[in-house]
């Protein structure tokens, strides 16, 4: 089966032969891939688009301390921003860090003056990859200290989805976008190959935060994409089992006569005049059934449950597939 689908289905189909690539602005890169089955291009744009937006990894700005402020609502003397800006502004710090761990950064600035990620102060092998980038403008003769912690991460976390940080007085969470890739859109056109002009051309635009090239970017997201369907070429479908039902089994005392239970020859008779022959049809019936049953009174009823317990048998027991054997009334005698 697998042989057939490879020679017949797979081989048959057109793939992308043809990748060109070219770069737009710096860190902007369009991708035109062709060519593809008809509507294959929008099936393969969808999943990478997808794939390069939230699932990347990057490293972003997660909490803040600054000297002197409580909550992200404060004001600073001196400093030309609120506080609530100024954590808007390290939220567009752009790090690059291949060690792929916690950084912990600093900031110690003496104004007055402009303050750019730059002047971020960062350890290891971390770096600032957009140095110009606008923090907080500070007007007077002050300074401006603040811890920062940066993380490594996927796709976006909100604030809200930190832990409480209620005992670290002082530090704020900010939310914070992990994804290098700013922006990414894709456009399907037609493409031609000999005769056939139905086919499609995918075409890729992918701006990232400078932490990432573009070309790394698409060809780690493919990566990904292989990777989640590899399972599916390689599944093997497990011969279905009949489900065999197992019969509810009965239990063989149930089919031996009642004249077994050596009860009392009043209580016996009585029995068999209600066509009560077997164990089995005796454990079916309730107190109420037998105390209807003529010249059967209580005092019976109860040897009759005294013995049923001494085999471990109720009445009133629901017994599944009962059927009695077929009676042959002059096998018994009184």
């Amino acid at each position: 089966m697998t042989d057939e689908i490879n020679l017949y289905s797979v081989e048959s189909l057109y793939y992308p032969q043809k990748v060109t690539s070219k770069e737009k602005s710096l860190n902007t890169l369009i991708v035109d891939l062709e060519p593809f089955e008809r509507g294959f291009g929008h099936t393969i744009g969808v999943a990478l688009r997808r794939i390069l937006l939230s699932s990347l990894p990057g490293c972003a700005i997660t909490e803040v301390k600054i000297d002197g402020v409580s909550h992200e609502f404060s004001t600073m003397d001196g400093v030309k921003e609120d506080v609530e800006v100024i954590l808007m502004n390290l939220k567009g710090v752009s790090i690059r860090n291949p060690q792929n761990k916690e950084l912990s950064l600093t900031i110690d600035f003496k104004g007055p003056g402009q303050i750019t990620a730059k002047d971020i102060l960062v350890n290891g092998q971390a770096e600032i990859v957009n140095p110009d980038h606008h923090i907080a403008t500070i007007t007077g003769e002050r300074e401006f200290k603040a811890q920062l912690i940066a993380k490594m991460g996927y796709g976006y976390s909100s604030s809200n989805n930190e832990e409480d940080q209620s005992e670290k007085v002082g530090i704020m969470n900010i939310s914070a976008s992990f994804s290098p890739i700013l922006r990414c859109v894709y456009e399907v056109k037609n493409a031609r190959v000999e005769n056939r002009t139905d086919l499609d051309k995918l075409v890729l635009e992918i701006e990232t935060n400078g932490t990432i090239n573009a070309e790394e970017a698409i060809k780690y997201a493919a990566t990904i994409l292989q990777h989640q369907l590899h399972a599916f070429a390689e599944i093997t479908t497990q011969p279905l089992k009949e489900e065999v039902k197992e019969e509810d089994t009965v239990n063989p005392i149930l089919y031996q006569s009642v004249d077994v239970l050596e009860l009392p020859v009043r209580a016996g008779n009585c029995l068999k005049a209600e066509n009560i022959h077997y164990i089995g049809d005796l454990v079916c019936k309730h107190e109420s059934d037998l105390l209807k049953v003529p010249n059967l009174g209580r005092k019976s009823l109860n040897e009759i449950k005294m013995i049923l317990a001494d085999k471990e048998l109720t009445l009133g027991m629901t017994i599944p597939n009962w059927v009695a054997p077929d009676v042959d009334n002059s096998s018994y005698g009184d």
